[in-house]
């Protein structure tokens, strides 16, 4: 099984609904939202879930870098989920 569909699988469908929500809705999955008086970011949130998948992929052994993943983590789901 190839990267993007170890990854799509990971997601699950509701991951993938979530993040062409985020797409559709704010134009970003970097999106920043109050839930009440706390910030949903993205990023911190379901960004790092992704982040450390990403880290148990052989693939990205040489991209293990924490700056290297937080400047490509979302170009990642984004090309995955095809958007």
């Amino acid at each position: 099984m190839e990267l993007k569909e170890r990854f799509l699988e990971w997601l699950t469908p509701k991951g993938i609904a979530f993040f062409k929500g985020l797409l559709k809705e704010h134009g970003t999955i970097l999106a920043v939202w109050m839930e009440g008086d706390i910030p949903h970011a993205v990023h911190f949130r379901e960004g790092m879930q992704v982040r450390n998948w990403m880290r148990s992929q052989p693939e990205f052994a040489d991209n293990l870098d924490d700056h290297w993943l937080d400047d490509h983590w979302a170009k990642f789901v984004e090309e995955c989920i095809g958007e």
